[in-house]
């Protein structure tokens, strides 16, 4: 069982999404500010990510 030291440190889901989410705009943020990428080929690694992501789960789900 968990002790009153341990509940403090349990965080929801959301929570933990929204931290997530916080983060990583913040670093996209600063790599565009510094000149590292631009938004758009940010938005187009975004694009290209998730098209492999949607291949590889359709691949799966024939497999199973």
């Amino acid at each position: 069982m968990a002790t009153g030291q341990d509940q403090k440190q349990i965080v929801s889901f959301e929570e933990l999404l929204m931290s997530q989410v916080i983060q990583q705009g913040a670093l996209t943020r600063l790599l565009v500010e510094k000149g590292i990428f631009t938004k758009e080929e940010f938005l187009e690694m975004v694009k290209v990510v998730d098209r492999k992501r949607k291949r590889k789960r359709k691949r799966k789900s024939k497999t199973k």
